[in-house]
């Protein structure tokens, strides 16, 4: 699954649906390394936000090969690296997400590479019991931020919304071009100096739901490790509740903040900061993120996203003028 494209901030890396398909002395090359009696190419998979994914065949089962783009190389990221500790470390802590199989250490594949579990199930966007599954997503996002880092870990993941501000107080123009964009760029700069930050934890960084695979109700695993960090955990609630509001679900957006704050006995007192930051992600433009939301059932209409849009930043305006 993928993260949405459009203008974000910071800026994502390309989609990669162009890189080549696993060639068959690669694949012999993987299955000799996971030990499988066969290892067979399925399908190029849709989605991907800088990594390409292929979906595997082999005696137990399906698996995803997972190749990053140059992008993260010429950041100095070692995207691989960072997913599969991610994924380690979530296997431990029993949060449902794909298992992490194998690394490319041994230069299998001209990108970074790792494979990894196939898990069934897809973002559900339109809930047949959303508060139930609002709950689901706050519980979740809990158990990921009680996560316990080692001092190495904290180096690999690092602060995951630096960048998000950095990008906005940079390029403020992408802001600005939305009618609203000054009211807002002001408003965050207010919170922001009134912002004292909370202690940092484990962050997906982009928790939202179609970063959620689902089935009969039941939240199977929680998707796209290849950008987490550490930060304030409302920057995590903040980033989602305002995904959840921009598809028209504002008492669901509320009860998912409302079920965080009592299951976690943690106050967010720094939510109306991360909302801010959040409102900016999108800018200037939201209509760049309607493909992802209609692929994933939502049917919303490039309209109904801007204006939606528009009410929530000015909900927001009004709530903490």
């Amino acid at each position: 699954m993928a993260q949405r494209t459009g203008v974000r901030l910071p800026a994502p890396p390309p989609i990669m649906q162009d890189t080549p398909l696993p060639t068959e002395e690669q694949l012999v090359r993987v299955r000799e390394a996971i030990g499988a009696n066969s290892l067979l190419h399925s399908e190029r998979m849709t989605g991907g936000l800088g990594c390409t994914m292929d979906l595997l065949s082999e005696p137990g089962g399906r698996l995803v090969l997972r190749r990053y783009g140059p992008w993260y190389a010429e950041r100095g990221e070692d995207a691989a690296a960072r997913e599969m500790r991610a994924l380690e470390l979530l296997q431990r802590a029993n949060i449902p997400a794909p298992a992490p199989i194998w690394i490319d250490r041994d230069g299998v594949f001209d990108e970074q590479a790792i494979v990894i579990s196939y898990v069934d199930g897809k973002p559900d966007l339109t809930p047949s019991n959303p508060f139930d599954w609002a709950e689901r997503l706050a519980l979740t996002l809990i158990k990921i931020h009680e996560v316990r880092l080692s001092d190495e870990d904290r180096d690999l993941f690092k602060p995951g919304a630096g960048e998000d501000i950095e990008k906005i107080t940079q390029n403020p123009e992408l802001v600005l071009q939305h009618p609203l964009g000054e009211r807002l760029l002001r408003r965050r700069v207010a919170l922001g100096q009134e912002f004292s930050e909370s202690a940092s934890v484990f962050s997906h960084t982009d928790y939202w739901p179609g970063n959620t695979l689902w089935s009969d109700g039941d939240l199977n695993a929680v998707i796209d490790w290849e950008s987490p960090g550490t930060s304030s955990r409302a920057m995590d609630v903040a980033y989602c509740s305002m995904d959840i509001r921009y598809l028209g679900l504002d008492k669901i957006a509320d009860r998912f903040i409302a079920t965080y704050r009592e299951a976690s006995g943690e106050d967010l007192k720094d939510l109306v900061h991360w909302e801010s930051v959040a409102l900016c992600r999108p800018m200037p433009d939201i209509a760049e993120w309607v493909p992802a939301w209609n692929a994933f059932g939502r049917n919303i209409t490039v309209d109904d996203a801007r204006s939606r849009y528009t009410e929530v930043l000015e909900e927001f305006l009004e709530r903490t003028g």
